[in-house]
């Protein structure tokens, strides 16, 4: 499966800018990256995806499976509010929120279970799977 966490993207990014500064192509007031992605954020954040992905991946691809897979997110996204926490409650915003929901989704499609169906079974759209818990 090709490498779809947003950490990857963040860790890019931010060793792009680092380049680029260090070529002289930017200035140092246009890094961003450096405080929007701190390394111990991305890490952690990295470590509650593979576990999650983990979790997932040895349940079976089955309804009988949804009460378990809703676990599953619920604690990734009770992991992740604490990170967000312990960074002042500003790590995750906007964009950061939905390319995490987004994983969330594509660890279920790749392992081939139907997001509409499993929303459906808990009485949600499909957008709402980590809301009962999401602070960010």
């Amino acid at each position: 499966m090709q490498d779809i966490r947003p950490t990857t993207r963040w860790r890019n990014a931010k060793r792009e800018e680092e380049e680029e500064f260090t070529a002289g192509l930017i200035e140092k007031d246009d890094c961003i990256y450096a405080d929007l992605f701190p390394d111990s954020f991305i890490h952690q954040t990295e470590m509650v995806l593979e576990q999650y992905a983990a979790s997932i991946a040895k349940l079976p691809n089955h309804p009988d499976s949804y009460p378990a897979i809703m676990k599953s997110i619920e604690t990734a996204v009770l992991a992740l509010n604490e990170i967000n926490e312990v960074g002042g409650g500003g790590l995750i915003e906007t964009e950061e929120r939905e390319e995490l929901c987004d994983y969330f989704d594509q660890v279920l499609i790749h392992r081939g279970l139907d997001v509409d169906d499993l929303a459906k079974s808990q009485n949600l759209e499909r957008y709402e799977l980590t809301d009962d818990w999401r602070e960010w």
